[in-house]
């Protein structure tokens, strides 16, 4: 694994002030984030229908935001940070209600040719209850009550943080930086001995909480910016698919009970595979 004590050198000489060998100024919160409060903004029937270019974007952004407020935690009143948090939290799970059958078919999607070759079952069951499950979403009353109510939550997150002044050291947020990448590596670790579904799904938002603050930074840097990490995008994909596969399968033990113990073998088999790619990309992952 490329030296983590580099990445953090070269994010120390972008960072403004540092290259000219002066005290690094302060950063505000709004400035870390305002790329992301700009892309946050109301919803209309029409996004629905594309999920990818505004839900997943939304929850990308608030993702992004989270990780940042995580960032200035210690420069936040705690109950400002709670409320912050709980904000994020809410509108995700409100929009997460019309992405959930958006990702079970685009997942069911991906895999729908190799089911066909096992045993005498036909997936075409599947595919018309998925394809059902998310038409109701945007034809019936779910789809327009979730954009009324997030685009109130919407309005209200922006506001909350357009209000938040606070202000922190660069090498503070360095720190928090790193204490970021040592909780997935602690976790990393425990993976090669524990493997279960919970103990990825925890990597994985780490590895995301990481690549978001350490997108973040580098946006601060007044010089060149940095090569985009590849291999840590690749990471958080591989880790993405793996839990969509996982959530998929779970899902059809609880209402296709007979097609889930024939396609068991397929899933355990596809998730050890994805899991196997995690593991064994994670300590080349190029933190430059």
């Amino acid at each position: 694994m490329c030296c983590f004590t580099e990445f953090l050198g070269v994010m120390s000489s972008n960072i403004k002030g540092n290259r000219s060998g002066k005290t690094a100024k302060p950063v505000s919160f709004q400035r870390t984030v305002e790329r992301d409060i700009s892309k946050l903004h109301p919803f209309t029937v029409e996004n629905l229908l594309d999920v990818d270019k505004s839900i997943h974007q939304l929850r990308k952004s608030l993702k992004s935001v989270s990780a940042i407020l995580l960032l200035y935690k210690e420069q936040f009143d705690q109950t400002q940070y709670i409320n912050g948090k709980s904000l994020i939290k809410s509108l995700s799970k409100q929009y997460g209600v019309v992405r959930e059958p958006y990702v079970y078919l685009q997942t069911f999607n991906r895999i729908e040719n190799e089911l066909k070759g096992i045993g005498d079952c036909n997936p075409d069951e599947l595919r018309s209850h998925f394809e059902l499950q998310y038409q109701q979403t945007l034809n019936g009353g779910s789809g327009n009550e979730t954009i009324q109510q997030g685009n109130k939550s919407i309005l209200k997150l922006t506001e909350t943080l357009t209000n938040f002044e606070v202000t922190s050291d660069p090498k503070r947020l360095r720190r928090k930086l790193s204490v970021s990448f040592r909780r997935a590596k602690k976790l990393f670790i425990k993976l090669k001995t524990n493997s279960s579904a919970d103990d990825f799904h925890e990597f994985r938002k780490w590895c995301k909480i990481f690549y978001f603050q350490q997108a973040a930074l580098h946006r601060l840097g007044k010089g060149r910016a940095p090569k985009k990490n590849i291999q840590l995008y690749i990471l958080t994909e591989y880790l993405g698919k793996e839990h969509d596969l996982q959530m998929l399968f779970e899902y059809m033990v609880l209402h296709f009970a007979v097609l889930s113990c024939t396609y068991e073998p397929f899933f355990k088999l596809k998730i050890k595979k994805l899991r196997k790619k995690v593991l064994a990309l994670y300590p080349k992952v190029n933190y430059l």
